[in-house]
């Protein structure tokens, strides 16, 4: 895969060729990216590859990202046959599948999945993003340390489904029952109590799981 350096001159050749082969600069690829260029110059210094301001250059101008990361397809510009899309994982947060999660800053890193994942787990390509799980509270079904992809456009509470919920103790990844008209949250591991849920808000359904062997 390319290095940002490499990636800036790809960009430069790009937007070089829509312009009659004038000269680009770096200044102006942050124009095209829409990153404010000291902001460029210092991901640049970093090595930090704007992932999702390229997703955008590139899906405006139907460019395969298959073509533009691994050049594994010919070398043509309006190559439509990109199978890859670039999710948010949230690296820093945890759902917790136990007894309470500790949450850090908001500070999402990229993960490139094939499209055709999310068209099998029927998920959102806008609101899906990836969180980890801590805990084995929903073991066998989801084991610890497991990614979870979260649908943000789902929130309707169905018996089936696993839900990512936002309570002041935290997040938790659990399943949701209503008893005697309140909310509770329960585990799939016999082992943990139903907790009663006062003031929560539903983050997003489980809509698929990648577990380690």
């Amino acid at each position: 895969m390319l290095n940002l350096k490499e990636i800036i001159e790809k960009l430069k050749d790009i937007v070089s060729k829509e312009l009659e082969n004038k000269k680009i600069f770096d200044k102006d690829i942050a124009n095209v990216l829409q990153i404010k260029y000291q902001n460029f110059r210092k991901q640049k210094s970093l090595n930090s590859i704007p992932y999702i301001e390229i997703m955008s250059f590139l899906a405006k101008r139907k460019i395969s990202i298959n073509w533009f990361f691994f050049n594994q397809l010919p070398e043509s510009l309006i190559e439509e046959t990109s199978n890859y899309i670039i999710l948010q994982y949230q690296r820093n947060i945890t759902a917790s599948a136990g007894g309470g999660a500790v949450n850090y800053e908001l500070n999402p890193s990229p993960l490139i999945i094939d499209k055709q994942v999310l068209d099998h787990l029927n998920s959102s390509y806008k609101y899906t993003q990836i969180i980890k799980v801590l805990g084995d509270s929903m073991e066998p079904q989801i084991k610890d340390n497991s990614l979870v992809f979260v649908d943000k456009s789902n929130k309707k509470i169905n018996r089936s489904g696993v839900f990512i919920i936002s309570t002041d103790e935290g997040l938790f990844l659990k399943k949701i029952k209503v008893h005697n008209n309140k909310y509770v949250m329960y585990s799939i591991n016999k082992q943990y109590q139903d907790i009663q849920l006062t003031d929560f808000t539903v983050v997003g359904k489980v809509t698929g799981i990648l577990s380690q062997i």
